[in-house]
């Protein structure tokens, strides 16, 4: 049989093939035990990518149909974490003993931000292409990248894109890489940041960013980098090594930023008619009470090892609630485990700036961190109202200064100074950093402590509030420089505060300010009209020592009878009475400017209240402030035995007051003036008044109103109408007439069973017509006029003994209010006496019949001589 001819180069190849192959079948159960090879890729993966590789997993190797090698749990430290990588091989370049890879795939695992990475990597010739798939911070994501293998030191081109497609938002790279690293531009583009970031405290704006992108293996930097924000630029750039020792440079630039255009928090719709129905005819199983777990305990924290960093940020303009913080600047340093923040500083509405410095370490994991913060604002109205918390008219500027803690979980600010306007705060405020955030401050003031311990979660605050001073005189003086108390004693205040939505609300709420104590409850709303609400009770309060001390000038004394207390409509204009030069009545304006400060309800009741020697027992009112204007609604009391009734209103412009009194008891008081005093009787009174002015002197000279009194069963020093008619009957001779005098209108008491009268008042006079006196011994009338702006009195009273045919016997008060003249008016007596044939012993001696003594009236003169020799004694 003959053979083919085979020419000697075919013959090597076929040799070649067949003892290639059958190298292949005899080694082929040495290449597939992978564990053999886990060392060498271990060490070659570790130093190709510069980073700690580790295959936890089985290591799988194939030769036919084509080679691969698959590996299992692998492990890139601190970068990725990829649960299956397959790895094919080119079988031509492996028999020639130089590997090629042909394709990479990686099925599952994670890598830096992206999640459930499936990726394929193909290699044809020179270039490259990869696709895949991953979610990226939690949504789908796709990516892809092309470009040449680089040979040897020369760079080679590079695309790269990742796009999530739901957000409309894409990031790319375009450039060059290679041995020495990878150089190249990066895009970035957002649809909207919010929505990117999936918050709503960010901008609701696009973004785009571009940067210089150069990586090596020594280091990476990003230049010229380059991010428009909505309206807002942004420039920087970043520096850091990536060998020992690791250096980082971060500097970032922006003119403004928008924090206005964020978008707004969405609001959960009503449920339908329908919905409600079906949900109301579902009921719910009961479920088991759950106990609330305690806070997690903070997690340790250290800063980085070995690395060296700096970071300058700073934004020209940052809108936020639409206004600018302006000159944002940050500065920080970390260096040998220990970062140190040259300063955090910013300019913020209100003419204010605020500027914190410190440092911060990590011993054993626990983060502490020690600086200094000051602010400060010339018009803090402004800057609360930015801050929305409060928009009180007063102080106008404050100045902070603290020492700041972090230490376990808990911020103290220690060594506080607070200056509001002319008062200066001092202490402490220490909170916690988890939720609810424990909370506690002891504050200060001159002669002044207050202190707080609660919780501050949810928006809703709780806990123990006091107030302590050695002399509530220092606490008055510290919340109102000016104000000087008569009085003083130990100051305690407690209570239980709750705040939440713009209300405080004190319970258990208890007061001691010397001997006074008052307990109850109260609440106060912050919101753009405050208003307090308060129930409160007191013992037997006197308020004397709560009073304005007596001024050194007596001039300006201020009288507790001119001290209005109560409230006023406006009146009806009234146009004062003229006052004279020597009025004491002050014309400097009233201080009413608290009525402005806030709005309140209050229920008030006591055991009893004393001020300036008069006393109210069992006090009851309520008190309305709205809008400036007082309302003293109802007032019940106890005064001088009697029942008290009276209502009142107080504004910036006047007053008016109503009351009446019923059996009150005169013993207890014992009224006098001109001589006179009741000492007893049960009295009536009703009244009521109007003013109007902003000081006592116009409030006084614009008074208006009306008014009765009645007195029963009374008596009253000064005149013995009794012993005056008793002595009247037995009148025969001089002698006679010098016993009535003597024992009628030199002193003695006369009981009486009524004593009445009416008054009205207009500008300031005050008149009445029909006083009327009904006694023992006979009666009196009489009229009187008071002249409040000038501080004087007239009156005339008539005097009608019980005796028939009794002549009147007059009596005149006239001139100063506080000390009036008394004269005595014996006319109608003179001319009784001449009908009684009693005048003649009145003349002088000698004069006869046909004298002129009648005609001339000396019989009076000695009358009026007489009576006003008694008088002038008696007005002394």
């Amino acid at each position: 049989m003959s053979r083919l001819p085979v020419s000697k180069p075919v013959a090597i190849a076929a040799t070649t093939i067949v003892g290639g192959g059958l190298i292949l079948a005899l080694a082929a159960p040495a290449l597939m035990d992978g564990e053999a090879w886990r060392g060498r890729i271990e060490a070659e993966a570790s130093a190709l990518l510069r980073r700690k590789v580790t295959v936890a997993g089985p290591i799988a190797l194939r030769i036919l149909p084509s080679p691969a090698v698959t590996l299992a749990s692998v492990a890139v430290d601190g970068t990725a974490a990829l649960d299956r990588v397959r790895v094919g091989l080119s079988l031509g370049a492996l028999l020639a003993g130089r590997p090629e890879l042909t394709d990479l795939v990686i099925e599952g695992g994670r890598a830096g931000p992206l999640d459930g990475l499936n990726l394929r990597a193909t290699m044809t010739g020179e270039t490259f292409a990869v696709r895949g798939e991953a979610k990226l911070w939690g949504r789908p994501a796709t990516l892809e990248a092309q470009g040449r293998r680089p040979s040897g030191e020369a760079m080679a081109p590079l695309k790269a894109k990742v796009a999530q497609p739901s957000l409309e938002s894409e990031a790319s790279f375009e450039g060059t890489f290679g041995k020495s690293g990878v150089t190249g531009k990066i895009d970035l583009s957002l649809a909207s940041l919010s929505r990117a970031a999936g918050s709503d405290q960010l901008p609701d704006a696009p973004l785009s960013a571009q940067a210089e992108l150069r990586l090596s293996p020594d280091e990476v930097v990003i230049s010229d980098l380059g991010i428009i924000l909505g309206e807002s630029t942004i420039t920087g750039s970043v520096v850091a090594s990536l060998t020992a020792p690791a250096l980082m440079d971060i500097t970032l630039r922006a003119d403004s930023f928008d924090l206005d255009t964020r978008r707004p928090a969405a609001t959960a719709q009503a449920p339908t008619q329908p919905q409600k129905q079906a949900a109301s005819a579902q009921t719910p199983a009961p479920t088991q009470p759950q106990m609330q777990a305690a806070p997690a305990a903070a997690q340790p924290f250290e800063l980085p090892r070995g690395l060296a960093a700096n970071l300058d940020v700073g934004i020209g303009r940052l809108k936020w609630r639409g206004e600018t913080v302006s000159n944002i600047q940050i500065n920080a340093l970390l260096e040998g485990e220990r970062l140190t923040l040259s300063q955090a500083s910013a300019r913020l509405p209100g003419a204010g700036s605020v500027k914190l410095t410190g440092a911060m370490v990590t011993p054993e994991g626990r983060p502490r961190f020690d600086g200094t913060l000051k602010a400060e604002s010339r018009n803090l109205p402004e800057l609360r109202k930015w801050l929305r918390i409060g928009s009180a008219a007063t102080p106008i500027r404050g100045k902070l200064e603290s020492k700041v803690q972090v230490t376990d979980s808990r911020l103290s600010l220690n060594a506080l100074t607070l200056d509001l306007d002319e008062r200066r705060i001092t202490g402490m405020i220490s909170a916690g950093l988890a939720q609810p955030i424990p909370l506690k401050a002891e504050l200060g003031l001159p002669g002044l402590a207050l202190g707080f311990d609660g919780t501050l979660g949810d928006g809703r605050l709780e806990g123990g509030a006091s107030l302590r001073a050695a002399g509530f005189a220092q606490a008055i003086r510290a919340l109102a420089p000016g104000y000087r108390p008569r009085g003083n004693g130990e100051l305690a205040v407690s209570a239980r505060v709750e705040g939440s939505e713009g209300r405080i609300t004190l319970s258990e709420l208890q007061a001691k300010a010397g001997d006074a104590l008052v307990t109850g409850k109260a609440s106060l709303s912050l919101e753009a009209s405050p208003k307090l609400t308060a129930s409160l009770s007191g013992n037997a309060i006197a308020l004397d020592p709560f009073l304005p001390a007596e001024a050194s000038d007596k001039a300006e004394e201020s009288k507790p009878r001119r001290r209005t207390g109560h409230a006023a409509p406006p009146p009806p204009p009234i146009i004062p009475a003229a006052l004279s030069s020597n009025s004491s009545w002050s014309k400097a304006p009233l201080d009413l400017g608290w009525l402005q400060a806030l709005d309140a309800d209050l229920d008030l009741d006591a055991k009893a209240i004393t001020a300036s020697g008069w006393r109210l027992e069992q006090p009851r009112g309520h008190v309305g402030l709205t809008k400036g204007v007082a309302d003293l609604d109802r007032f019940s009391a106890r005064l001088l035995g009697g029942d008290l009734a009276a209502a009142a209103r107080l504004a910036a412009n006047g007053l008016t007051l109503s009351a009446n009194l019923k059996g009150a008891d005169l013993a207890q008081l014992k009224p006098a003036g001109g001589g006179l005093k009741l000492e007893k009787g049960r009295m009536s009174a009703d009244l009521r008044l109007a003013a109007a002015g902003t000081s006592p002197a116009a409030l006084v000279g614009s008074l208006a109103g009306n008014g009765k009194v009645e007195v029963a069963d009374g008596e009253v020093s000064g005149f013995d109408l009794a012993a005056l008619d008793g002595q009247m009957r037995r009148l025969e001779n001089l002698g006679s007439l010098f016993g009535l005098i003597q024992t009628g209108l030199s002193g003695g008491k006369s009981r009486f069973s009524s004593l009445s009268g009416t008054f009205n008042a207009d500008r300031g006079i005050v008149a009445s017509r029909d006083m009327a006196l009904v006694a023992e011994g006979g009666g009196a009338t009489g009229i009187a006029t008071v002249d409040l702006p000038r501080e004087t009195i007239s009156s005339k009273i008539a005097f009608k003994l019980a005796t028939p045919d009794a002549p009147a016997l007059g009596l005149r008060l006239e001139g100063s209010l506080a000390a009036p003249v008394k004269a005595i008016d014996v006319n109608d007596l003179q001319r009784w006496l001449v009908e009684k044939g009693l005048g003649k012993a009145l003349n002088p001696k000698g004069a006869g019949e046909n004298s002129d003594a009648p005609r001339k009236l000396k019989a009076g003169d000695a009358l009026r001589g007489l009576f006003s020799a008694f008088g002038k004694k008696k007005a002394e």
